[in-house]
């Protein structure tokens, strides 16, 4: 059996529980990175969202600006205790098309990825070798007709 991987950043064991404030630490109740998901805030105020014309998210100006209040916060950690905090396990990334474990990332532009990568599999991730391939056999295609 393979040894068990430790946490990039608080240096847990696998099936271990991440330290407290550690940015690796999943959140129980969206997946996401634990200390900026936002669950906390949409918890208290359900339009509260990073991406937004709002100049404080959907939140109340003094809780953009200052956080949760001491209760909400208690509350929220209350909440987090009773979903139980996720354990930590090493999930490879890897290529979506030929299954190359830890490619190196690439950035290309939301409109490029939505022109080429078909809906379903936008999510995933792809090695630079595969997608210039995708690239390649639509550009094919659509040069012909």
């Amino acid at each position: 059996m393979e040894q068990a991987k430790r946490c990039g950043d608080c240096g847990c064991l696998e099936g271990e529980l991440h330290e407290p404030g550690c940015d690796l630490e999943k959140c129980p109740f969206c997946g996401g990175q634990l200390i900026s998901c936002g669950c906390a805030e949409r918890m208290f105020y359900p339009d509260f969202s990073y991406c937004t014309d709002d100049p404080f998210c959907g939140l109340p100006e003094e809780v953009y600006k200052h956080g949760l209040s001491e209760e909400q916060w208690n509350e929220w950690i209350d909440k987090l205790f009773e979903a139980g905090p996720v354990p930590y396990i090493e999930y490879p990334n890897m290529c979506a098309c030929c299954g190359e474990l830890w490619p190196d990332m690439f950035k290309v532009p939301d409109e490029e990825w939505d022109f080429y990568i078909e809906i379903g599999e936008r999510d995933k991730m792809l090695c630079r070798k595969c997608y210039d391939r995708i690239k390649e056999l639509i550009d094919g295609v659509i040069d012909k007709c």
